[in-house]
């Protein structure tokens, strides 16, 4: 009589696992009994927001809205009317002032930083789905709305302040950094449109 070798201890219990795992799947599937699937959760897709800082002008998708404010497409449909668009953002620019400071001898050259602020409303109107009746697409953006701008930019062979003289030219302007840019708001809550820029600091 011949008997088979032992199997090592170590893998007595690893197939019967596996054949009762595999016969519970059978089982499941003899019986007509499928493991009910994961509610789907609705998604909403950003859109590219197009907005041109110099003009006011451009475009915002209703789903960068409904983010913004976590709203489902019937609370956009019924909040749209109380959307509305404002600007403001802060620039800083760094440049040279180069001035006279003493009669007949070299001039010199001074490194100066400035601010500018800017802000304003946007006007704004309801963009609409010409094939589906009164179902928004998004907000066009229609130019700015009383712009107020606290500060000048700097322009290379403009004037600056220094030196005695008072003869100071600028050269070399940077823009260094640019914070804030076009907001969305609904009931006193405003935020930030995904292209607006955050910090944007020259290396």
């Amino acid at each position: 009589m011949s008997y088979l070798p032992a199997r090592p201890h170590h893998f007595v219990n690893t197939p019967i696992k596996l054949v009762l795992a595999a016969l519970g799947t059978l089982t499941l599937g003899a019986c007509g009994q499928n493991a009910a699937p994961a509610a789907s959760t609705p998604t909403v897709s950003a859109q590219a927001v197009s907005f041109n800082a110099s003009t006011g002008t451009g475009f915002v998708g209703k789903g960068d809205v409904q983010l913004a404010f976590g709203w489902n497409n019937q609370a956009l449909q019924k909040n749209a009317s109380g959307v509305t668009f404002t600007y403001n953002a802060t620039e800083s620019y760094k440049f040279d002032c180069t001035f006279t400071l003493i009669v007949g001898r070299d001039r010199v050259q001074e490194p100066q930083t400035v601010t500018r602020g800017r802000s304003a409303g946007v006007n704004a109107t309801i963009s609409y789905d010409a094939r589906v009746k009164n179902q928004i697409t998004g907000f066009n953006l229609n130019g700015f709305n009383g712009l107020t701008t606290e500060g000048d930019v700097p322009v290379d062979g403009g004037f600056c302040p220094g030196g005695p003289l008072q003869d100071g030219v600028i050269s070399n302007v940077t823009l260094t950094s640019s914070t804030g840019g076009l907001y969305v708001n609904y009931g006193g809550t405003a935020v930030a449109m995904p292209n607006t820029p955050v910090v944007v600091t020259a290396p």
